[in-house]
């Protein structure tokens, strides 16, 4: 695939840049046991607590209480796991309690082994990398700052989370380009998802599908698959 035209590569994490089982069985497990917790602080601010206490009350698939007692939220947020629900107070509090784990050297994050080098071809082409996904901001900043690869956040000139909205609605990737200052043609978007990668085709945004080891296998497409960065050259 000739990748030399366009000016931002914009990386998917999840089964793009980061294997899908050191999110579902490292990162997401360890959230869960430090819910309890984490609550029972009480840091949290109302503005975050007050919105998952909504959520809990209004979820019709929920049937257990919710409110602001550190048990009930706790069981709620394992229930949002289980279901994996992309909850922005959930995956703010997430990024809180991973960003701890971080920091204290209980959590080092995985990178498939082509990401670094092709990060540092991008920068060295002069070309820019920014980062698209569900987990919160904080979250996709400490992945990249703590991975077993080193500290990779300086080859990123943006991140983006859900709050430019869903990743399978193409006014979110309009958003992002209108917010980088760069035409949707020019930008390259990694995802492993194909509803995703429709939304960033209707942006006007062009596309690759990574097939990574761990990968759910998608639905017929026509978009470009890659198994690596390794061949790429911006």
């Amino acid at each position: 695939m000739d990748v030399s035209s366009f000016e931002l590569y914009l990386f998917d994490i999840e089964g793009t840049t980061t294997p899908i089982e050191f999110v579902h069985k490292t990162l997401f497990p360890y959230s869960v046991s430090k819910f309890g917790e984490f609550f029972r602080k009480g840091t949290l601010e109302k503005t975050v607590l007050d919105g998952l206490i909504r959520e809990g009350k209004t979820d019709s698939s929920y049937s257990g209480e919710v409110s602001d007692s550190p048990e009930t939220l706790s069981d709620y947020c394992r229930y949002l796991v289980s279901v994996d629900r992309k909850s922005g107070p959930l995956k703010e509090i997430q990024g809180r309690i991973w960003k701890e784990g971080y920091e204290s050297g209980e959590l080092k994050s995985l990178m498939f082994s082509d990401v670094p080098s092709f990060l540092e071809r991008i920068r060295n082409s002069g070309k820019k990398a920014a980062v698209y996904s569900s987990g919160s901001v904080q979250a996709q900043k400490l992945i990249f700052e703590y991975s077993k690869s080193g500290d990779l956040t300086g080859y990123f000139s943006g991140y983006f989370d859900t709050a430019v909205g869903g990743k399978r609605e193409s006014d979110s990737y309009a958003r992002i380009s209108r917010e980088l200052g760069i035409s949707p043609e020019k930008i390259l978007f990694f995802t492993d998802i194909k509803e995703e990668a429709d939304a960033a085709t209707r942006a006007g945004y062009k596309v690759a599908v990574l097939e990574r080891p761990g990968n759910v296998e998608q639905p017929e497409h026509t978009y470009t698959r890659l198994a690596s960065f390794e061949t790429l050259r911006p």
